[in-house]
């Protein structure tokens, strides 16, 4: 992405959610601030959401892999943990729609800081107040030290941490998704789930052609898709971190498990996967 502007990707996942909302009735991730934050008339949605006949399996992995997060940050907080990190947050609304705040859990978004001061906007817009529990950290995970922005905004390092870092990864070199593993790493009782691409060969036709052009148009905004893994070669990489209890759920069952839920979704197969790792 461009250093002074924030990310088209995050408007594009944030457009995702919305219309998860109008036309699902958010039966996977209901978001009652989905339409709000946007900033856009519902008509708009949904023709974002019907003018490319695939368009229902980007609505399907973006809600799916926050609903498997959410999930297991839920299970995590009931076992005690007090932080939360949102890498990459984008428009994301979790911290609005926090369920655990009598836990006094304290929620950090890490995000370029275009990307963030385009959301504090769209918040003042929507005239929805920053939450108590909620610290916004700048980051540009390319140049800066995670541990380093984090630390200064308050957070903990030596007490357990989870972690979502959802639509990230693909956008970041193999040594910044290295780099970042190994600061979740440094933390006892870590968790993180996030998401990530196997190499086009693993997309069924149409969808190997809609993920080039859509490469080719982040490409020319300066939001190049960078990162591609096997399946093994994630469970090597978590493994030589230190991560021990590793999930990683593939497109197929993302599609047993939600895909009822999303309206006309259309045939395909995707090579994303969402992990979730404990270290």
């Amino acid at each position: 992405m461009k250093p002074d502007e924030p990310s088209r990707t995050a408007l594009m996942i944030a457009r995702q959610r919305a219309a998860h909302q109008v036309l699902d009735h958010g039966s996977i991730l209901y978001d009652p601030f989905a339409m709000k934050i946007l900033r856009e008339e519902e008509k708009d949605v949904l023709q974002f959401a019907t003018k490319h006949p695939l368009a229902s399996i980007g609505r399907l992995c973006t809600t799916a892999r926050s609903r498997i997060a959410e999930d297991a940050l839920s299970r995590a907080v009931e076992s005690g943990v007090r932080q939360i990190v949102i890498l990459g947050a984008g428009l994301d609304t979790f911290a609005l729609r926090n369920p655990h705040g009598s836990r006094e859990i304290r929620i950090y978004e890490v995000d370029h800081p275009a990307t963030q001061a385009w959301k504090r906007r769209r918040l003042a817009e929507a005239q929805i107040a920053l939450p108590p529990w909620l610290v916004l950290v700048p980051v540009d995970f390319e140049r800066d030290d995670v541990g380093e922005k984090l630390g200064a905004a308050g957070f903990q390092h030596n007490s357990p941490a989870f972690f979502t870092w959802l639509g990230v990864v693909p956008y970041l070199t193999q040594d910044a998704v290295s780099r970042t593993l190994d600061y979740i790493s440094s933390i006892q009782n870590s968790e993180v789930v996030f998401d990530y691409m196997e190499p086009p060969e693993a997309f069924s036709e149409e969808l190997r052609q809609l993920e080039k052009e859509r490469s080719e148009q982040l490409e020319k905004i300066g939001e190049r898709s960078a990162s591609r893994f096997e399946p093994a070669g994630i469970a090597a990489i978590l493994r030589s971190h230190g991560f021990c209890a590793i999930e990683d759920i593939n497109f197929q069952e993302i599609t047993s498990r939600f895909g009822g839920a999303v309206q006309g979704l259309a045939p395909g197969h995707a090579g994303v996967h969402v992990v979730h790792a404990k270290h």
